[in-house]
């Protein structure tokens, strides 16, 4: 089907594509998670390649990240949480089946992830939920053996009081029995 130009002289397809193109150029040029390679790491000391914004010397780093995991790049030393940016690839782009490939692991680690962390979270309120079960029941056995406490010495009590009766009934008895013998 043919393209047609639209209102300001490009057809959508060349939008479309400079869309793809900006945004692969801004992805290609921010910095990617790195992993450490000691046969590549360090500080560049080749060349006089500094970093745009901090003006540090430039260091060597493997990126660990999307299609372009295991590529060499030259970036932006400094750790200060702005991405300055991969100012050089040492490697050329991966052949597209690879980055399809390494694209596709990287979609099912973050799949992982995204479950592994719903889990916890259903693992977490299940062990919240328990938690609060358990400190019901443990309010409920202490008052439970306070009741129990309560009742021995209840029990206790009448017993004594009992025993004293007794005791107090049985003097009596014998008074009386002295008071008849006499």
């Amino acid at each position: 089907m043919p393209s047609w130009p639209n209102s300001n002289g490009t057809s959508d397809d060349d939008d479309e594509y400079m869309s793809e193109f900006s945004s692969m150029q801004m992805e290609y040029f921010q910095t990617p998670d790195t992993v450490i390679d000691p046969s590549f790491c360090g500080l560049v000391t080749e060349s006089d390649r500094r970093c745009i914004l901090h003006r540090q010397r430039a260091g060597k780093f493997v990126a660990f990240e999307g299609t372009d995991t295991g590529r060499r790049f030259i970036g932006c030393a400094t750790e200060d949480g702005v991405n300055c940016g991969v100012l050089e690839w040492v490697d050329a782009p991966w052949p597209v089946i690879l980055q399809r490939c390494l694209s596709k692991l990287w979609d099912m680690y973050h799949e992982q992830n995204l479950g592994r962390a719903q889990d916890n979270e259903a693992h977490g309120i299940e062990v919240a939920k328990l938690q609060k079960e358990l400190d019901s029941l443990a309010n409920q056995y202490s008052q439970l053996v306070d009741d129990v406490s309560k009742l021995f010495d209840y029990q206790d009590g009448i017993k004594s009081h009992d025993m004293d009766c007794t005791s107090q009934a049985i003097n009596e008895l014998k008074e009386n029995k002295k008071q008849l013998e006499e």
